[in-house]
């Protein structure tokens, strides 16, 4: 199995270099697999820093390209262009050419590649999926902000789909071979109902996969990553409101300016809209890891009025594309008077009761 590591870069100069060494790539060190990386149109000094890493890399070891129109989808699909090509030049069978998808600001553990690349079977249909975790330090630093997410999720659990039914995938954490993404129909720009362009295309492509054929989602918890917080660091309100599912700037700056990250992260229970806040991180985990993966198979533990509004959408919106699907379900998220809510709400009532 051949493997290489495809890594979108847009002004990524000061952490580009940490992540690629994380990953066995520079001064010197010899990698398991080839590594990718594109530059996304940076104004810094990315592309130099992507050079210097090639430099110090073993020859043709680092691949460089360039994609100037922004965003995941594109930088990510002119990756894995250059995978196909190389893959052509060198007569390598699709099925045996293994993607992992990677971040720029992220830091992998020891023995991630490698990881990874074992714990695939070798046939069709299977996306991996590592663990990403949040670093010691940034708990330590925040222990508020780190104690009241886990209060909030783990009441929250409960609702959740098993592990074998979910289908958001951490699009900086997941593998699949090559020959699997282009059935899959590679990764594409989509827009919702009201012509927002949604996020989180790695999930998109595991939905597309899921409609058309047999597909599965394997987690890796021995292969591990260390996400960067800059963004939790600098709009921490948002993307705890979102549980961290990809959502538009507009909507993550609505719930916060920059500068009241840090106050937020410090002592978030004296937040004066943390109530709004904590329902929305509900709202969204019930409508991504519950009422989502029943859409797309029914499963016993799930709540009845969850699985009948399943039913609903499922008759509703079948012919609809992933991107349309997954806009409404942050529509619904976004509904502080929905079924979501009415849901949650009751719940609540019983558990009181």
């Amino acid at each position: 199995m051949e493997t290489f590591i495809v890594i979108p870069c847009l002004n990524e100069e000061d952490c580009i270099a940490a992540t690629c060494a994380s990953l066995g790539f520079g001064d010197g060190l010899e990698p398991f697999g080839r590594l990718v990386l594109v530059d996304n149109g940076s104004s810094d000094g990315t592309l130099g820093a992507l050079s210097a890493i090639q430099r110090t890399s073993p020859p043709g070891r680092v691949l460089i390209t360039q994609e100037h129109r922004r965003g995941y989808v594109p930088a990510r699909r002119a990756g894995m262009a250059t995978v196909l090509a190389v893959a052509q030049r060198e007569q390598l069978h699709e099925d045996l050419v293994l993607i992992l998808q990677a971040d720029a600001d992220t830091i992998y553990l020891p023995g991630y590649v490698q990881t990874m690349g074992n714990a695939h079977r070798g046939g069709r249909g299977q996306l991996l999926e590592a663990s990403a975790v949040t670093s010691r330090d940034f708990n330590l630093e925040f222990p508020a902000f780190a104690r009241l997410c886990r209060e909030v999720d783990s009441e929250m659990e409960h609702w959740f789909a098993p592990e074998a039914n979910q289908v958001v995938v951490d699009d900086k954490v997941c593998a699949f071979l090559l020959a699997d993404y282009l059935a899959w129909g590679e990764h594409q720009d989509e827009i919702d109902d009201c012509g927002n362009p949604v996020l989180a295309e790695t999930t998109r492509l595991f939905l597309r996969a899921k409609s058309g054929s047999t597909v599965w989602r394997d987690r890796v918890d021995s292969a591990e990553a260390l996400p960067s917080r800059r963004r939790l660091r600098t709009q921490a309100p948002g993307h705890f409101a979102c549980s961290g599912f990809p959502r538009q700037r507009q909507w993550i700056e609505a719930w916060g300016a920059p500068g009241e990250a840090q106050p937020f992260l410090r002592s978030p229970k004296s937040w004066s809209a943390l109530s709004r806040l904590v329902h929305s991180r509900q709202r969204h985990q019930v409508a991504l890891f519950a009422l989502l993966p029943a859409v797309y198979e029914k499963h016993p533990k799930i709540h009845q009025g969850l699985a009948t509004l399943a039913d609903t959408v499922r008759t509703s919106y079948a012919a609809t594309s992933p991107g349309f699907l997954l806009g409404l379900m942050l529509r619904l998220a976004d509904d502080e008077q929905g079924p979501l809510a009415a849901l949650l709400r009751n719940g609540r009532r019983q558990s009181s009761g």
